[in-house]
């Protein structure tokens, strides 16, 4: 298995930074100003339609996917620091919308069948970027659609379904976390049931140091979205199905990640058959919006040593 560590230069801009993306937030991609951005609403094959927001170039194009509490805008950064020419895309699996398939019964398919509905769109193979939510996302298009891959990374992605109760603590812990934020839900205590989830994800407080008019939109968006911790528990990503992913798997780690997250991605270098990883020094789980420079340096690194 290759092996990198990429150093963080001490570059991370704080996920509390004044004007800075948080998980959820919608941001124009026509922030970035040094390509044309352009956002579109594509056909996917089963019949639905997926929001992108796409930035002008040419050669094999990066497809990203966001967390699953967040938007495309989690990308933004990276889009602004990748360098000149190439063709990004992001996909915004929400939208302005409920999301994909039908609410209370969605799989991974429905995320799935937007990344097969942009690869229709640019028409070639592309590479895969998905991160936490998207991570699980990208698992399965290449488990289920590897041909219209031309490479595969995961940024910690939150393949649930990996764990078992011999994985200790992270059973546990995701399984105390996800518990709790049902009971909470079930109160009809919004605020607290995220404020559990982002402060898990993100550290102690970060959810009420957002300005109260963030919170409130991100709350708005959430509750649309539902209870979706049974996509990634019961998701079809198994050491089988992993094993058989026929190109490699890069997946992106933060040193200083939690225990989930850490023995999700171990998981996952463990299955697949061609792994490589890369260690993102200091980043804990939100490695786009913390350490966007570290991480396109090392996706970056990839794709232009790829032949």
């Amino acid at each position: 298995m290759t092996r990198h560590a990429i150093p963080s230069d001490h570059e991370r801009t704080r996920t509390r930074r004044t004007g800075g993306v948080q998980p959820g937030e919608h941001v124009g991609a026509v922030d970035v100003d040094r390509a044309e951005v352009r956002t579109a609403l594509l056909p996917t094959p089963a019949g639905d339609s997926v929001k992108v927001i796409e930035r002008v170039g040419s050669g094999a194009p990066l497809v990203f996917l966001h967390s699953g509490v967040g938007s495309a805008g989690e990308w933004r950064q990276v889009f602004d620091l990748w360098p000149d020419g190439r063709r990004l895309v992001a996909v915004d699996a929400y939208g302005e919308g409920a999301g994909p398939g039908i609410a209370g019964r969605r799989t991974l398919d429905d995320f799935a069948d937007q990344v097969l509905g942009v690869a229709e769109h640019v028409g070639e193979r592309i590479h895969l970027v998905g991160f936490s939510w998207g991570g699980a996302t990208a698992l399965h298009v290449g488990v289920t659609a590897p041909g219209v891959l031309a490479s595969l990374t995961v940024i910690e992605p939150e393949a649930y379904g990996l764990l078992t109760p011999a994985d200790e603590p992270a059973y546990a812990t995701i399984v105390a976390l996800r518990d709790r934020w049902r009971d909470l839900v079930r109160a009809d205590r919004w605020y607290e049931a995220y404020e559990a989830f982002i402060d898990f994800y993100n550290g102690p407080g970060s959810f009420t140091g957002w300005p109260a008019a963030r919170r409130e939109r991100f709350l708005d968006g959430q509750r649309r979205r539902g209870d979706l911790w049974d996509v990634l528990f019961e998701a079809p990503l198994t050491a089988e199905t992993l094993g058989a992913v026929p190109l490699p798997v890069h997946v992106v780690e933060g040193s200083a990640t939690s225990a989930v997250d850490h023995t999700i991605c171990e998981l996952v270098l463990r299955h697949v058959a061609h792994p490589e990883h890369t260690l993102i020094e200091g980043a804990g789980h939100m490695v786009p919006l913390t350490h966007a420079a570290a991480l396109t340096r090392a996706l970056v690194q990839r794709v232009t040593g790829l032949r």
